[in-house]
């Protein structure tokens, strides 16, 4: 059952007289969701702030950003500062992530389907919404830069390390090959990022085509950032040939003639920033927040860093200090080749 905060849920009452609402399932942070029933059956999504809010959010000033690179979000239809919420169109409830299930047992559309177009809506953010970018008041920042990366890698040491391990004496002795990747990362090519591209904020409308949520904090970042987290999402299997292929046609999308070499390196860096950056939030969700289900995203994700990291020439050596100190496992299997 949806319980509304009362100015908020009177502001609604006045908008769409005889509407009902339904709680959704919200993200990692403090906003929550709920759709709206219109009598005549038409749907609203609410985020919720929690607050009163003055000006414009980030959420209003990055969708605006997104539809003049003709990038699919959902409408921001109302703004109500006073009660703290926006109403957006409704994108309905079918992820990536579930199409991706569906599509498995012989659902349409396909998964190589699904990948395709989601590499092809990641390749179009790094390009026309670069562009876009450029052209807003957000061209100066912010970004994905190397005090946000040594953030993300200490709190990853303090989350999931030290609370969610309960290892703290293993920070010190990692810190050092982890804030080099930080660093690593924050030195490519910059475009625009959705920052958070994986199969739970893609959407899958009835048409199938994909439509973006949670894009608050879209910002500059490295150029293959969207991708990896694309490739490397920790809530779907993804076979490594799979993901080679899905690479190349992300490298095919890009303008004139790019070193694939050094994309291909530069993505090798980003994937592991983005995989041990994931670690820190799962450890905070669960140990500090209580949000247990997050659990299930820990095994794949180092599964896969066990297997990455020391394959990859860029990253060897931060693989070689957390294999060393039991921060990973290679569970009997050999590293990628």
């Amino acid at each position: 059952m949806s319980v509304l905060r009362p100015v908020l849920a009177t502001t609604l009452a006045e908008l769409y007289p005889g509407s009902r609402d339904e709680a959704l399932a919200g993200d990692a942070s403090t906003r929550r969701f709920h759709r709206l029933v219109l009598p005549d059956g038409g749907t609203r999504v609410v985020m919720d702030y929690g607050a009163p809010f003055e000006g414009e959010t980030d959420d209003v000033r990055l969708a605006r950003l997104f539809e003049q690179a003709a990038l699919p979000v959902a409408r921001v239809l109302h703004t109500l500062p006073e009660a703290g919420a926006l109403v957006l169109e409704d994108l309905g409830d079918e992820t990536l992530e579930s199409a991706l299930a569906h599509a498995a047992s012989g659902g349409r559309p396909t998964r190589d389907d699904l990948y395709r177009s989601a590499v092809r809506l990641a390749a179009e953010i790094a390009t026309r919404g670069t562009e876009a970018l450029l052209r807003s008041d957000r061209a100066q920042g912010p970004a994905l830069d190397g005090e946000r990366f040594l953030f993300e890698m200490r709190f990853f040491l303090e989350h999931y390390v030290g609370g969610f391990l309960g290892r703290p004496e293993l920070a010190t002795k990692v810190r050092k090959a982890v804030e080099e990747l930080a660093l690593g990362a924050a030195s490519h090519p910059r475009v625009l990022c959705h920052r958070d591209y994986h199969s739970r904020n893609i959407m899958v409308r009835g048409d199938g085509a994909l439509a973006l949520v949670d894009i608050q904090d879209a910002r500059w970042g490295p150029d293959t950032y969207d991708l990896a987290s694309l490739l490397c999402d920790a809530y779907v299997d993804l076979g490594e040939h799979e993901a080679a292929e899905l690479s190349d046609l992300y490298w095919q999308q890009l303008a004139g003639s790019p070193d694939i070499a050094a994309l291909r390196a530069r993505f090798d860096v980003a994937a592991a920033q983005r995989m041990i950056k994931a670690l820190g939030t799962f450890g905070y969700q669960i140990a500090v927040l209580g949000r247990d289900r997050y659990r299930s995203a820990i095994p794949r994700t180092l599964e896969r860093l066990a297997r990455f990291l020391p394959a990859r020439a860029a990253t060897a050596s931060l693989g070689e200090a957390l294999l060393r100190e039991g921060l990973l496992s290679l569970g009997g299997r050999k590293p990628l080749e």
